[in-house]
């Protein structure tokens, strides 16, 4: 087993905005995490055609959507339909995690802006402990491949991943690598594609930090478990109902050496 190259873990824009396989990396352990089993994204509602082809071709069976019900609503996801798929959201309104509600506050100054975002990566373990906990549940009952996504994949998404690679013993220098990958992703191309007019009209000192994939961000959200919970292991366990047991079953089944 090696690592996976930077060209075949950023996949197509085709598969969904900011889609990747988040596998092939080396744990503390010497094991690495498997690859073709663990995928994030961002909107995958123009999903289409070749696209949709794709995506079946990698055997995704389940789907954790981490959008809030507006989200959904307006951009649904589509792409599995009439395939073996398991799709799972929750209800919910406007949180931290919805970007627009936040910028039609008026937030329009880069240091504001940034404020906001280390904000919001404090409260995402615990604003969304029901998501995160049911996307462990299903990693556990072996229902892989599997997707998650949000809408820009890098917020929700970004500590979800960052979660479970914790959980398999990836190093944070490693974790932190994956998530900066998210610079990668054509924010400019998403724009014009959910016509986001709020966004725009940002000035671009203050879009910058918004849509930026910054250490900073997932940093400052583990500061937050260490000075809420006690460490990733903790909250693991206290918030999501993983204990050493269960850690030691998800790398049995995600994780080869």
């Amino acid at each position: 087993m090696s690592a996976l190259t930077e060209q075949n873990r950023l996949l197509p824009a085709d598969h969904g905005f900011n889609f990747r396989d988040f596998g092939g990396y080396a744990t503390e352990r010497g094991g690495w995490v498997k690859s073709g089993v663990l995928y994030r994204a961002g909107v995958m509602t123009f999903v289409d055609g070749e696209g949709r082809d794709r995506l079946r071709e990698r055997g995704i069976v389940c789907i954790c959507d981490l959008r809030t019900s507006r989200e959904r609503r307006h951009r649904p996801t589509r792409w599995h339909e009439g395939l073996p798929v398991e799709l799972w959201s929750r209800d919910y309104g406007e949180s931290g995690a919805d970007l627009i509600s936040r910028i039609e506050e008026g937030v329009t100054d880069a240091t504001q802006v940034r404020g906001m975002m280390t904000d919001l990566y404090r409260a995402l373990p615990y604003a969304h402990a029901e998501s995160y906990r049911a996307l462990f549940g299903f990693l556990l009952a072996g229902k892989s491949p599997l997707l998650v996504n949000c809408s820009a994949g890098k917020d929700r998404t970004g500590v979800a991943v960052a979660l479970v690679l914790s959980a398999l013993d990836v190093p944070r220098e490693t974790v932190l690598a994956d998530y900066m990958l998210t610079s990668r992703a054509d924010f400019g191309a998403l724009l014009a594609m959910t016509g986001r007019s709020g966004e725009r009209r940002l000035p671009p000192e203050a879009m910058e930090p918004l849509l930026a994939a910054d250490p900073l961000y997932l940093e400052t959200m583990f500061e937050a478990l260490d000075a809420r919970s006690g460490g990733v292991a903790a909250y693991l366990e206290a918030e999501l109902g993983v204990d050493r047991d269960r850690l030691a079953q998800l790398r049995g089944l995600l994780v080869d050496g």
